[in-house]
């Protein structure tokens, strides 16, 4: 179940972002429930007016340094100064209260698949999977949800790992049920109707993105099999639960590598020409899913 919480200055603001978000989203009386316990949650919304944004930002610290996983949304009142003040602090969505009847639930449902992506990153980082493998798979989960990595080779760049090591393990846990180039393009897709869904065009999107729109719409018919002028009409939950299907869960759960799905298997691909000597490797051992 999706637990998204609101924390808002008076009751006022708390029930007018409630209905905004939909759901089943659920105010909180204090920030303390959000930093002093152990509750698991999805989404966190707060809503201060100007006059008291300077008193939230500290809890905003509190949540990027405590639970960086959990995407926080912030609303406020449209003010000059406002990208100033939070300088340096990391949100996934800046809503002002004049838009809340539009931009809210798009915002919260975008980050909900951020938070699905960094709980399997969890998943992997806690998994018996080859220790190169663990590590490449975390870091692009968690850089799906910014910017995505758009090769092999800048994946294992990143993670200090051989190309060629990070083929061969995914490739046996994936028994042929996908391949990482093809995870690597689908969490770029994601992104970019995450993006779209905020209301940039595509070829703002594709230049936040790193790549040409022409790309990026060849990787939306790989997968998932939609032009972009289509893949926008998806809903954000449509496409988590594709990705999830296609991607994802066959590495969680082996009886589902290579057992078809949404699509056939995907052909074998060729590994990149090696560079220098090739980290060991190792078997992959049985993934736990997340929670």
């Amino acid at each position: 179940m999706t637990i998204v919480l609101i924390l808002a200055d008076g009751c006022r603001d708390a029930e007018t972002v409630r209905r905004a978000a939909g759901g089943a989203a659920r105010v909180v009386d204090s920030a303390r429930e959000l930093t002093d316990g152990d509750g698991r949650f999805d989404c966190l919304i707060v809503a201060c007016r100007g006059s008291s944004l300077e008193d939230r930002l500290e809890l905003l610290r509190q949540m990027a340094r405590r639970r960086p996983w959990v995407p926080v949304i912030l609303i406020t009142d449209r003010e000059a100064g406002v990208a100033r003040r939070l300088r340096g602090l990391s949100v996934s969505g800046l809503v002002w209260f004049s838009d809340l009847e539009t931009q809210l639930q798009p915002r919260v449902e975008m980050a909900l698949g951020t938070a699905a992506l960094w709980h399997t990153a969890e998943a992997f980082r806690r998994s018996g999977a080859p220790p190169a493998l663990r590590a490449a798979l975390v870091h692009g989960l968690r850089q799906a949800a910014s910017r995505p990595v758009l090769t092999v080779r800048e994946l294992a760049a990143a993670v200090g790992r051989s190309p060629v090591t990070l083929f061969q393990q995914f490739g046996a846990l994936a028994a042929g049920a996908t391949t990482l180039n093809r995870l690597l393009s689908a969490l770029v897709i994601f992104r970019a109707h995450q993006l779209r869904e905020t209301g940039l065009a595509w070829k703002a999107v594709s230049e936040r993105l790193g790549i040409r729109r022409g790309t990026l719409n060849r990787k939306a018919k790989a997968w998932p099999g939609r032009p972009l002028t289509d893949l926008e009409r998806m809903s954000a939950e449509e496409l988590l639960d594709a990705l999830y299907a296609d991607h994802l869960r066959p590495l969680f759960d082996p009886a589902l590598s290579g057992a078809g799905g949404r699509h056939p298997p995907p052909a074998k691909e060729r590994a990149p020409p090696r560079e220098g000597p090739s980290d060991p490797a190792e078997p992959p051992e049985p993934l736990a899913p997340p929670h």
